[in-house]
């Protein structure tokens, strides 16, 4: 092993394959790295909004993941953790759940399904957040995560064949994307609200 690191930020639209190297490379294909036995990892991005870093042994990763924070699976994702990152500020709780340092990999979708199950608002200050809030919140971090990569689970195949691009999580979202229809839980209409220029749905009865 030489020790040098490829660190790879996929983004929006990003996505890894391994196709063998005769294959014809798709449209958005922008990097191709030669594997041994005539294969080749592919990167595609329609919106090239992805990234990559390579570091040789020795030198200074510059990608940033040092900074990110814990995972969202990680043990130390504890309710007082999360109260010592987020007690002290007036930023929304939506906010701090999007903040990479403090959790990584949450993005916009999963934010608002996580405070939703766990009946916080989106807008709410983390210096307002409770006790019990800050509990609901590190138990339902994990929890919705697990639900919907298993709801996300595809084949090697199909996911070849699809690029990457097919998402099977769709029919299960509880309220993203959902503003104007009946809560699943109470029946309220949903309500949107954008946040640091992100849109945001939660229950005005159930998150309050």
């Amino acid at each position: 092993m030489s020790g040098d690191r490829l660190t790879v930020h996929l983004r929006m639209t990003g996505a890894l394959t391994v196709e063998p190297q005769a294959a014809p490379a798709g449209r958005h294909t922008r990097a191709a790295f030669s594997l041994s036995g005539g294969e080749e990892l592919r990167y595609e991005d329609v919106r090239r909004l992805g990234k990559m870093w390579f570091a040789k042994n020795g030198e200074e990763d510059r990608s940033g993941i040092a900074a990110l924070g814990v995972e969202p699976f990680d043990a130390a994702l504890t309710p007082l953790y999360l109260e010592n990152r987020g007690k002290n500020g007036k930023k929304s709780v939506k906010s701090m759940l999007l903040d990479q340092s403090v959790v990584a990999g949450i993005g916009n979708i999963y934010a608002d399904e996580i405070l939703f199950a766990a009946n916080i608002r989106p807008d709410k200050p983390c210096n307002a957040l409770t006790e019990g809030e800050f509990a609901r919140l590190a138990k339902a971090i994990p929890e919705r995560l697990d639900f919907f990569i298993g709801k996300n689970e595809i084949s090697f195949e199909d996911y070849l064949l699809g690029k990457g691009k097919e998402y099977r999580n769709t029919p299960y979202l509880q309220v993203y994307g959902k503003a104007g229809t009946p809560c699943p839980a109470c029946g309220e209409t949903l309500r949107r609200v954008v946040l640091g220029g992100r849109s945001s749905v939660f229950c005005p009865r159930c998150q309050k």
